[in-house]
């Protein structure tokens, strides 16, 4: 099954991409006994390797980066930043 990002752009779907409610429980892939046996890597590839890259994104990637750099920032005082940059645009 296939995924529409944008207009004209489209992926195959990974478990937890938005569908309609009804499609839900509905068939991602095909099973392995539906394709020719030249062509049962690209499952075994879909199943071992495109899919947990999806699982692995439990954890928002920007959230993450919150406390990044906080020691940059220790030996000085958020309002006394600001006000020191204000100062600069006279």
């Amino acid at each position: 099954m296939l995924l529409e990002t944008t207009t004209g752009r489209r992926r195959l779907f990974r478990p937890g991409d938005p569908c309609h409610p009804l499609r839900v429980a509905g068939k991602v892939s095909p099973r392995p006994d539906e394709i020719p046996p030249d062509h049962q890597h690209l499952i075994d590839w879909y199943s071992d390797e495109y899919v947990p890259a999806a699982a692995d994104t439990t954890e928002d990637p920007i959230l993450s980066l919150r406390g990044t750099g906080r020691a940059l920032w220790q030996d000085e005082d958020a309002d006394a930043y600001v006000h020191r940059l204000r100062s600069e645009w006279r």
